[in-house]
């Protein structure tokens, strides 16, 4: 059963315009230490990062149970990087009439370098490592979730686009398109090849392209995520002149007991 996800347009709200949305947020950075995050957008900002975790809830309404996103703490990688620990803990239980629809998306997002044209990106290196422990039954997928427009901090009206590489997913989860068929396949891309899945988010009139992986990523990627952009420039579903409003790696969740604890290091250099 194909499921449509709800566009994240809520954090993009949050995440685009990064110096004049962040104060407006619940801005918990003069105490950055291991929080829980439970509440529908309840988020944290690091001080001296390049990110906020974020537990958004965006169909709360429709959840029976709970879910939190936990941040551990920001440490340095051994190649010399900050690198985010954290955790997202999933207790929703299974609904036969809900069973298919997305209820939220736990996540780390950028804050930094954002609204910045693809053209004079520099790089965005990952590296995303987790493991997910199921008690129960899980649907749900870990993914990088971006979004462009080529207006310069619009995330939010339907010239948008939004951008999903999906690493791992479970429980029979399915992107928007699924029903039209992969519209473009990618070869060698991140050690693997990639079909391509797109329509529009009815809820927000906004494209989503989807990028689903030949072989799923046993729980850790490592690459440049400006060759997924590029990629996505060759086939012309943008130009190398929009701008990048959103950028963020996370999972969603359907329903399930399952904690998935997760290590990510995520940025955007420029020149």
């Amino acid at each position: 059963m194909v499921f449509f996800r709800q566009s994240f347009a809520l954090a993009a709200l949050c995440l685009t315009h990064a110096a004049s949305a962040l104060p407006a947020l619940h801005d918990l950075s003069s105490r950055a230490q291991s929080t829980d995050l439970c509440g529908n957008s309840a988020n944290l900002i690091l001080p001296n990062t390049p990110w906020i975790v974020y537990n958004m809830l965006y169909n709360a309404a429709q959840m029976v149970g709970t879910q939190c996103t936990n941040y551990d703490k920001v440490t340095t990688s051994e190649n010399g990087a900050k690198e985010i620990l954290w955790s997202s803990v999933t207790n929703i239980d299974y609904v036969e009439s809900t069973n298919n629809v997305p209820k939220g998306y736990s996540f780390v997002g950028l804050t930094q370098n954002l609204e910045t044209k693809l053209s004079t990106i520099e790089s965005i290196p990952a590296a995303y490592s987790w493991k997910r422990s199921n008690t129960t039954d899980f649907k749900g997928n870990i993914c990088f979730d971006f979004m462009t427009n080529d207006i310069k901090g619009d995330s939010t009206s339907s010239s948008s686009h939004e951008l999903m590489l999906w690493l791992q997913y479970e429980g029979g989860q399915l992107p928007i398109g699924w029903t039209n068929g992969p519209v473009a396949t990618i070869d060698n891309l991140f050690g693997t090849s990639w079909k391509l899945y797109e329509d529009v988010n009815t809820d927000t009139g906004i494209t989503v392209s989807t990028l689903m992986p030949t072989k799923q990523f046993e729980g850790s990627f490592t690459g440049d995520l400006k060759d997924w952009l590029l990629a996505l420039a060759d086939l012309g579903i943008f130009t190398e002149s929009t701008y990048v409003n959103v950028g963020n790696a996370g999972t969603e969740f359907f329903y399930g007991d399952a904690v998935m604890d997760a290590t990510l290091q995520l940025q955007i250099n420029l020149p």
